[in-house]
């Protein structure tokens, strides 16, 4: 429960400054622009340098990505079945895909597993969420944008994405030995990624929201939370995959609340924009009910 303590005490506090106004909402850019350009990339080209990559984190990563996917397609589905509007039925299935796997699965599954796992925390991120959401989500969102998705144009926003940067020179320098002492500077940016981002993540918190769209909410919390966790069980049982510290990292990360970054692309998108801030709200709070019930039934 320490884990899921501290990252309460850094939402609320985010949460705090803006109701007191004490740091207005509208600097919230300048936070998410330090960790996305600064912090994060330092903590990944570490991470992923380090990290030992096999076949069964593969494995673990294939659930993963196909419990996401199956989470996408029942949002969709059941988004057409309701009939909601395609703005609803775009942001459910872009929610309802990708979770918040570092800014909340880093600081969970370290104060499960210990330190050690994050670079396979750091690598699943990369793998599951940060590179997939780059690609798929302008084309999930363009059923209901008037704009046309160019896959040209989106590939040359993901090479220039400082994160991705550190992903490919991370494993492009695997092959190269590289002194300890040059990851010092870079295990200080690393540091601040988890709590600026969710003092960040607290900062644009808001629950005026969740009246007008408790249904498309509802959905998405549960199809992200607990639907996707399911299959990834399902999936690993299925390819015989064992338990193990990378197992927890899979089924942790397919259970973690919709990604803050798939909220900004609805809000940018201007589709349902209420259900793009309840539903960032509403599963934070359930984090802490879905994790240690997780916990309880695995460890």
């Amino acid at each position: 429960m320490l884990p899921l303590f501290s990252i309460f005490v850094l939402l609320a506090s985010g949460y705090l400054a803006k109701r007191t106004k004490v740091i207005p909402q509208n600097q919230l850019i300048i936070f998410i622009d330090f960790v996305l350009v600064f912090a994060m990339p330092a903590l990944i080209f570490d991470k992923v340098y380090h990290v030992n990559i096999d076949f069964h984190l593969f494995s673990v990563i294939a659930c993963g990505l196909g419990a996401n996917f199956v989470a996408m397609l029942l949002a969709f589905g059941l988004g057409r079945l309701l009939g909601f509007s395609k703005a609803t039925t775009a942001s459910m299935a872009l929610l309802a895909m990708f979770g918040n796997t570092l800014f909340m699965g880093l600081p969970v599954l370290q104060g499960i597993l210990g330190d050690d796992i994050a670079n396979e925390v750091i690598l699943y991120d990369q793998m599951v969420t940060c590179v997939p959401i780059a690609f798929l989500g302008p084309f999930i969102l363009s059923y209901a944008a008037p704009s046309n998705v160019s896959l040209i144009a989106n590939v040359f926003k993901i090479m220039k994405f400082p994160p991705f940067l550190a992903l490919v020179a991370g494993l492009l320098a695997k092959s190269v030995e590289i002194p300890d002492f040059l990851f010092a500077p870079l295990r200080l940016f690393s540091g601040a990624v988890v709590p600026v981002a969710l003092f960040a993540v607290g900062l644009g918190l808001g629950f005026n929201t969740v009246r007008s769209s408790y249904k498309s909410t509802a959905l998405v919390v549960f199809l992200r939370m607990v639907v996707a966790p399911c299959f990834f069980v399902a999936f690993a049982w299925v390819f015989g995959i064992e338990f193990s510290p990378s197992y927890m990292v899979g089924l942790i990360e397919t259970a973690m609340p919709p990604m803050v970054l798939a909220s900004a692309m609805i809000l940018k998108a201007k589709l349902d924009s209420n259900l793009a801030i309840s539903a960032i709200a509403i599963g934070m709070c359930f984090t802490f009910v879905v994790i240690p019930v997780i916990i309880a039934i695995f460890m």
